[in-house]
């Protein structure tokens, strides 16, 4: 007996259609297998034998006078649906398990397969003969719980996760199952740094042939090697977390984690919870508990940028993290050890604030075990050309010009500049001067400030003589704010301080300073 599976468009949605057609083909004494209705389609699976394919084509139109069209199926739509639905489920990294409202088994992905060992012949079997009842107990009602940390022995294999629960309820709400989704603990840490951090650098990634930076990168790559923490000092621009990664990158911790957060752009009622983490209930809103900065680091590296700008209670704690090596989270009753290397910058003097009494004393001693001081630019001078052609290629090939230069006058003007703003201020002006070249970056394309006098005066050696069409005046106004922000934080000692004296608001000075710092 021959298996089709085949769709009919029909010309009316009239009540009783389907009913026609499976009378016609019950006629025929055709085993109907499975019937779907979808208007202005109906598709069915059919059994049949002693007829040919275009015979029955022009039987069943003359049976059924709404038929417009015929089409041999591959598989029914349903069929198809749900195949597309497994291909997509099994290519997540989450495991998913779907059980019904007994808790057995109804659907698992090959994620979900791998992590708990799970076989065919387990399909039907009551989840709690793989995950323990504390996890998830069918019987009881509950609500959608989300990011429920789990750390137990699973068919004698122990593993650490992220759950999510997310109930399944019929129209009336009533349960009936749910969808355990699983991250594993490694694959979260991995995002984590993946969103956190771009590809990680190298001491050969770190540009410049001045002997002061060459005698940076030797110290920095001497130190990396040993455990003691590490302060990075120097201006803003200079490349202090760059030097922060290639550090961590040669260190024995390469491998491990690595977790930069800028001190300055977190809101000070965030930064507790954000560099120990939190339990669950530990205040409004805290409805899972959620791991602090040391713990993510942990086996790796955490890199304390403008470590200045951190309040004195805080300064306590982190102080306490890192001679005990241990941390207790927000509401928590427990200690939780860790294992970190700290790696700090600031552009600001601590042994001044020191003095001041607005940095420990102690901690600054904890964090400046080995100094490793960034000279700015304007003191290697030899490396500017050097870094502009660098910018010239890089960022030209991404704007399309990959065969951009610059022209030895731009070069000229790059080198007598005082570049207040280092390496950063540098490369985002090569970026603004690509976005105007053609050819070459001449000194007409050059967006910088010169001082003219002891007032510093400022001047901007661009006008409109020498502006070329099209430009892009949103990324120009970008640019100008960036230089007032950077000149203010040389001033200020708060992000608020900044905010107050550029007439902005506090939370659109730290989404600058963070985007301004992704360049690094």
């Amino acid at each position: 007996m021959n298996s089709k599976k085949i769709k009919f468009l029909v010309k009316e949605n009239k009540v009783g259609m389907a009913h026609k057609i499976l009378a016609a083909l019950a006629s025929k004494e055709m085993n109907i297998i499975t019937m779907e209705i979808n208007p202005p389609y109906i598709s069915v699976k059919v059994e049949w034998e002693g007829i040919e394919w275009n015979e029955f084509k022009k039987w069943i139109k003359n049976e059924v006078r709404e038929i417009l069209d015929i089409t041999e199926l591959d598989m029914m739509d349903s069929e198809k649906v749900a195949k597309e639905l497994q291909i997509i489920i099994n290519s997540m990294t989450d495991g998913i398990i779907a059980v019904n409202k007994q808790g057995n088994i109804e659907y698992y992905n090959s994620k979900a397969s791998k992590l708990f060992n799970i076989e065919p012949e387990d399909k039907e079997t009551n989840i709690n003969l793989i995950i323990p009842k504390e996890i998830y107990n069918p019987n009881i009602d509950i609500d959608d719980k989300a990011n429920i940390e789990v750390s137990t022995m699973i068919r004698n294999k122990k593993v650490n996760l992220i759950l999510n629960i997310k109930l399944i309820k019929n129209n009336l709400g009533i349960k009936m199952g749910a969808l355990l989704i699983f991250k594993e603990m490694d694959d979260v840490r991995r995002l984590i740094q993946t969103i956190s951090r771009p590809s990680m650098i190298s001491f050969e990634d770190i540009i410049g042939e001045s002997e002061s930076i060459k005698n940076t990168i030797s110290l920095a790559k001497s130190v990396s090697k040993a455990e003691a923490n590490i302060m990075i000092l120097g201006e803003s621009g200079t490349g202090k977390e760059l030097f922060a990664r290639a550090i961590h990158l040669n260190s024995r911790r390469g491998n491990g984690p690595f977790v930069a957060v800028n001190c300055s752009a977190v809101p000070d009622a965030l930064l507790e919870s954000e560099f120990f983490g939190y339990e669950k209930g530990a205040f409004t809103g805290a409805n899972t508990g959620k791991q602090g900065l040391f713990e993510l680091a942990t086996g790796g590296s955490i890199f304390l940028d403008e470590i200045g700008e951190l309040p004195i209670h805080l300064q306590a704690k982190i102080l306490r993290a890192i001679q005990e090596k241990q941390i207790r989270r927000i509401g928590g009753g427990k200690e939780i050890q860790i294992d970190v290397r700290i790696i700090s910058a600031t552009h600001r003097n601590l042994s001044a604030m020191v003095n001041e009494k607005t940095f420990r004393e102690d901690l600054y001693y904890r964090l400046n075990v080995i100094p490793v001081n960034i000279p700015p630019l304007r003191e290697r001078k030899e490396d500017i050309s050097i870094l502009a052609k660098y910018f010239t290629n890089h960022l030209g090939e991404g704007a399309d010009k990959p065969n951009l230069e610059i022209t030895q006058e731009a070069l000229k003007i790059l080198q007598e500049y005082p570049w207040t703003g280092n390496v950063r201020e540098l490369q985002n002006v090569i970026e603004r001067a690509v976005i105007f070249a053609e050819d070459s970056i001449d000194v007409k394309h050059l967006l910088i400030v010169n001082k003219l006098d002891s007032n510093e005066t400022e001047k901007i050696i661009y006008n409109e003589e020498n502006i070329e069409f099209p430009v892009n005046l949103p990324e120009i106004i970008k640019t100008v704010e960036y230089e007032h922000i950077i000149k203010a934080r040389k001033q200020f000692n708060s992000s608020r301080e900044i905010a107050k004296a550029l007439n902005i608001s506090h939370t659109t000075v730290i989404k600058r300073i963070k985007e301004y710092e992704d360049c690094k």
